[in-house]
């Protein structure tokens, strides 16, 4: 699992598949328990409506883009709440090394002068070679090229 900090307002967190069996419940407790970690780490408060989109795919896990929404009805009355929407996605791997493709199962596509990677199966070698993974509505723009 990693987390990374973009904002006091904005977190994602990816999860391995190795890592996760949810469903939407076990979502929302995964979450809650976070956003204690977040609160620690980064003395936040977590008396908010947090905005939660998890993009989901099977061949590689779980990403939580969390944003949170200040509004001073949950401060005061100490509340938290999460919206969890559950999307279905597929995640493509920035990679450095063209050959790449060669080694691994999967589809190369090219954009912006970068390659990306879309895995036909999972590949735990290709962890150590991937710049970033890519996701949502990013994927669409780069498949469409």
């Amino acid at each position: 699992m990693k987390v990374e900090y973009i904002t006091d307002d904005k977190y994602i967190i990816y999860v391995n598949k190795q890592y996760y069996n949810f469903d939407k419940n076990d979502i929302k407790t995964f979450i809650m328990n976070i956003l204690k970690i977040i609160k620690k780490k980064h003395n936040i408060d977590i008396y908010s409506l947090f905005k939660i989109n998890c993009y989901k795919y099977d061949l590689y896990g779980i990403i939580f883009v969390i944003n949170r929404k200040n509004d001073t009805f949950y401060k005061y009355a100490k509340k938290t709440d999460v919206d969890i929407k559950i999307i279905d996605d597929i995640f493509l791997f920035e990679i450095d090394d063209y050959f790449l493709n060669n080694k691994v199962d999967g589809k190369l596509y090219i954009y912006n002068n970068k390659y990306y990677i879309e895995l036909n199966a999972y590949d735990l070698n290709i962890v150590e070679h991937i710049n970033k993974i890519i996701f949502g509505d990013e994927v669409i723009r780069i498949k469409s090229m």
